[in-house]
């Protein structure tokens, strides 16, 4: 029997050319590693969107679908079998947004530095606004929150868009749809209201860190079911990863995340996308090109994007067909429709 074959999960790794530059573009093209991948991949599979605000980025769509996740879930309300909140309903989290000249701009939420303690404070000041609409704010930990339905008249009807998607942009066009939008305004509102003037924010100002101004609602967290207890624990950990994360899902192919590229899109610096992409050149590429570790039987890399993502199979040698061969620059160009 042939040993399961590893997958490389790449966040960001299909970014708009524009963005980077035509410098970077033709040297995130020219990665050693990268150039020497390409001679030898196929592509598997091609899949964009044409919701031009998708409710996930890439990587989130695909990790819905590869970890079999129930419709209407949200991949990063995964979080919640790991951080372990009875009956939790919907993730949300405390966010920054800034206010800009005609609009609000949702801030990348990793410069919050939020303790344990501010988290609690600024929770039990408004955990009555959700008590009176059936709502019970849980704090798992500072940076990932969660609320439970307590009345099931009362639930909350929402379409959401997950907070990578929206990070960087207007909120505007992110913002919930469905049945309740207007009933989750009311108590964003609340929120903002009773933050405005908190101890916590005004702290946090007098020490130069951005004040905690609004929650983001991430989306309807899944139920266990009958779902295999190893996929949950893979699923939760790559939902609150921090950094490169490798996992092992209930077929035992080996999974590895790697979101370097994600945080320097998310940081808006087109640079710092490029360093990251010369790391990950050199540390996972290579190894992924020379077969070792996890790649010894064989490699896919899933190159992700905003809406979209690319599968590649990794073959053990290069086709010999020079004119069939992928170019690595269109590798790198993101599917702008579902297939």
């Amino acid at each position: 029997m042939s040993a399961p074959i590893a997958t490389l999960l790449l966040p960001a790794a299909l970014v708009d050319p524009d963005w980077l530059g035509p410098e970077l573009t033709a040297t995130r093209a020219a990665a050693p590693a990268w150039r020497a991948l390409a001679r030898r991949v196929r592509v598997l599979e091609d899949s964009g969107t044409d919701d031009a605000l998708p409710g996930e980025p890439g990587h989130e769509r695909w990790l819905h679908r590869r970890l079999g996740l129930p419709e209407g879930a949200a991949t990063a309300a995964c979080s919640a079998w790991l951080d372990g909140p009875a009956d939790a309903a919907w993730r949300i989290d405390p966010v920054h947004l800034h206010l800009g000249r005609d609009h609000l701009l949702l801030t990348d939420s990793r410069a919050l530095e939020l303790s344990a303690a501010d988290a609690d404070a600024l929770a039990a000041a408004v955990a009555p606004l959700f008590d009176e609409d059936g709502l019970v704010l849980v704090v798992a930990c500072p940076q990932r929150w969660y609320l439970r339905e307590t009345d099931p008249a009362r639930a909350l009807r929402l379409r959401t868009r997950s907070r990578l998607g929206a990070t960087g942009r207007s909120i505007d066009a992110w913002m919930p749809g469905g049945e309740d939008p207007r009933r989750w305004r009311r108590l964003v509102n609340a929120v903002q209201m009773t933050w405005h003037e908190h101890p916590v924010n005004i702290a946090r100002s007098e020490a130069g860190l951005p004040p905690v101004n609004s929650l983001w609602i991430e989306g309807r967290c899944p139920q266990s079911g009958n779902v295999d207890a190893r996929l949950r624990d893979a699923a939760g950990l790559l939902a609150t990863r921090r950094g490169p994360t490798r996992v092992e899902p209930g077929d035992g192919a080996p999974l590895t995340l790697d979101d370097r590229l994600l945080d320097a899109h998310l940081s808006g610096d087109p640079r710092a996308w490029g360093l990251a992409w010369q790391a990950l050149d050199a540390e996972v590429l290579g190894p992924v090109s020379r077969a070792e570790g996890d790649w010894r039987s064989g490699a896919r890399i899933v190159l992700a994007g905003d809406a979209g993502w690319r599968v590649l199979e990794v073959r053990t040698r290069p086709d010999w067909r020079v004119w069939r061969r992928p170019d690595p620059a269109r590798l790198l160009g993101e599917p702008a429709s579902t297939r």
